[in-house]
Formats: C-alpha cells, sequence, structure tokens
C-alpha cells in the first residue's frame, strides 16, 4: 500500500510541475497552437494518476474486508466450539454470549486501526517526498569557526577546479585563474560552456568535484555562508521580481539599507529613469514575477538591488541582456563607485568589439 500511495504522490506532483509550466507557458502555447497536444498530454498523465489512484483502491478493498473476516471467523469459532459446551452442559449460554461481546469489542479497534493505516502510509509517503526535498536543496554547511575576514579586497582564485552536474559529464575540467582586486574579468564562450556555473560557484551554490575557489587567499568554503553572500553582489540574467513596490524588491527587507543607499543604487543603476515614470516612484507597487515591468526595468531593479548593500565584488552574468544600448553604455555620474572603487563593470564599452557593435550575449 504504501509503494501505491508513492506511486500516487509522484503522479500528482508530474500534474502539478505540467499544470504550472503550462499556465505560466500558455502565450507560448497558443502562439505555436500547441493546445491540442498539451491537452493530449494532460489527459494521459490523468490517466496514470488515475490508474495508479485504482492500485490502491483495490488493494485497500482488500485489506479492509480481510479484517472483517477474521473477525467473523473468530465469532464463528466461538459459536462452533461454545455451542457444543453449551449442549454438552459444560458452559451456559450466558457465558458464551459474554465471550461473543468480548470478541466484537476485541475487534473493533483492530477495525479502527485498519481505517487508520490507509491515512498513515499516505501520510507515510507524503513525508518520504518531503524529506527528499529537503535533502536535494541542503546547502554545504557553514564550518564550526568561520573564518570571516572583515573586509574583503576582491582577490579571487580558481584552483585547479572541476565540476559536474551530472557524475562523468564533466561542465568545468581543472580551471586555474586569478582575479586581482579591482580588475574586471569577463568570462566569454560558447551556450554550456560553464560561464553560469563559475558564477555560482563563487557563490557556494554548489560544491566543487575537485579543486577550490579563494577569496583573500581563503578557501570559500571556510567562510560563512552569510558572510560571504553578503560580500558579494549578483545580477543575474533571470530576475525574479516579488509581489510588494519597487523599494520593497530593491532591500529585501535589509534593515541596513536606508533610504539614502536606496536612492544611490537606483542612480547607480540608471533605474531612476523609469522609477520616476512610475505612479508613486519607490512605492509604486508590482505584480509577481514583475509582470507589470519590462524586461529591461526588471534586470535594472536587479543592477539597484545588487548594489544597495555597497559589495566588495560584483558578479554579473548576462546582466544587461534585455537593456537597451543607451542604459548599456551608461557610465554612470555622481555614484559611490566611481569616487570609491572606479568599478569598471559600469562602463559596458569594455565589452565592445573593434567594430563598436555591442556583442557581448555570451558573457
Amino acid at each position: 500500500m504504501r509503494d501505491a500511495f508513492r506511486e500516487i504522490r509522484e503522479k500528482v506532483a508530474k500534474l502539478n510541475v505540467f499544470q504550472q509550466e503550462r499556465f505560466s507557458g500558455m502565450k507560448i502555447i497558443q502562439l505555436f497552437a500547441g493546445e491540442d497536444h498539451q491537452m493530449n498530454s494532460f489527459r494521459a498523465m490523468n490517466h496514470e494518476n488515475y490508474i495508479a489512484g485504482m492500485r490502491q483502491i483495490r488493494l485497500f478493498a482488500v485489506f479492509v474486508p480481510v479484517m472483517e473476516l477474521f473477525s467473523s471467523f473468530t465469532i464463528a469459532l466461538i459459536i462452533w466450539h461454545g455451542g457444543g459446551k453449551v449442549l454438552g452442559e459444560q458452559l451456559s449460554l450466558g457465558s458464551l454470549v459474554a465471550f461473543i461481546s468480548y470478541i466484537q469489542m476485541f475487534f473493533k479497534p483492530i477495525r479502527d486501526m485498519s481505517e487508520k493505516y490507509n491515512v498513515m502510509q499516505l501520510a507515510m509517503a507524503s513525508t518520504e517526498r518531503i524529506f527528499e526535498s529537503m535533502d536535494d536543496g541542503k546547502d554545504d554547511p557553514d564550518p564550526e569557526s568561520p573564518a570571516n575576514p572583515a573586509v574583503l579586497s576582491g582577490h579571487i582564485e580558481f584552483r585547479n577546479l572541476s565540476f559536474s552536474y551530472i557524475k562523468g559529464v564533466p561542465v568545468l575540467k581543472d580551471i586555474s585563474f586569478e582575479i586581482q582586486p579591482g580588475e574586471m574579468v569577463a568570462i566569454v564562450g560558447a551556450t554550456g560552456a560553464g560561464k553560469t556555473t563559475m558564477a555560482n560557484l563563487i557563490e557556494r551554490f554548489h560544491t566543487p568535484d575537485e579543486g577550490s575557489i579563494l577569496l583573500d587567499g581563503i578557501d570559500i568554503n571556510e567562510i560563512s555562508m552569510d558572510v560571504l553572500r553578503s560580500r558579494m553582489g549578483l545580477v543575474m540574467q533571470d530576475v525574479f521580481i516579488f509581489s510588494g513596490d519597487i523599494k520593497e524588491n530593491i532591500s529585501l527587507g535589509r534593515d541596513d539599507l536606508s533610504d539614502q543607499d536606496i536612492m544611490d543604487a537606483v542612480r547607480d543603476a540608471n533605474a531612476d529613469r523609469f522609477i520616476d515614470r512610475l505612479p508613486g516612484g519607490l512605492k509604486h507597487a508590482v505584480s509577481e514575477g514583475g509582470s507589470t515591468l519590462s524586461g529591461g526595468e526588471r534586470q535594472l531593479l536587479s543592477f539597484a538591488r545588487a548594489l544597495a548593500s555597497n559589495p566588495d565584488i560584483l558578479i554579473l552574468d548576462e546582466a544587461t541582456s534585455s537593456v537597451d544600448p543607451e542604459t548599456e553604455r551608461y557610465p554612470g555620474g555622481n555614484n559611490r563607485y566611481d569616487q570609491e572603487k572606479d568599478y569598471a563593470g559600469y562602463r559596458p564599452q569594455a565589452f565592445n568589439n573593434p567594430q563598436g557593435r555591442q556583442d557581448n550575449s555570451n558573457a
């Protein structure tokens, strides 16, 4: 029965994922006129769920009657044996009736347990899947005595690093290089070469199979997760915007950020141009996923989110793919990064090719 319930949970999860993806990508399905195909796929998956449910029902339909059969068989045995004793005047009729009542009272909690057994097996199958998800998403534990430097200069070293998502299929193999403090390094390569993977490894989203990453000479695994990530700013190509207002999406609940810090970050990211046009400015409410904002506006918000905490290290992963060329070439003005750190990353023209055409799609 537990195997049957486990199968049901898997089929239900598969159905939920299918529906969530299709609802999110409904425009794509309609654009390519794929409604009929998606409906057929849903019917097939729903039928698999029906088959798994019927298997569980058949097992339960056997399990509960078997309990009733044991009860009836025991009562029949008492009547047969006790009846003979009554006829032979070795047992009184009242004692026989009492024994029959005792047996019925004995089997009543067993019947209740058999009914609850169905619920218990369902709960156990669901718990297994919950713990599987928790184990899969578990971060590496912090060291007992973390080496948390007070200040980071930004010296990053990849030392003989190898990593693979699937065992035996390496994405990165024996990578070694250094990034000096204050230096801007662009990593360029074909799609699937491992550029985003390298950014994720620096942030400890994954653990290398071999080798190590050193930050100011300290292995990042020896630095606590909170300290490591609070010193870095990461801007990804795919930006997630939460429901709420613009200010909440930039601060993300960080109490150490003042209103001035947020405004400086907005100006540094050149996001003030479109935020000032919104009703309410920083208090403008956005829907879940930022569906009311354009792709470029979401990326600019992501820039402001990363810059608000004044990070020691800034990582951009195709962060300007949806930003217009004028904003992409924006050099910044009167911002703290020009004054304090002279981030070359705020001068995207460094990525231009010799012909002057903006082309950083693979950087």
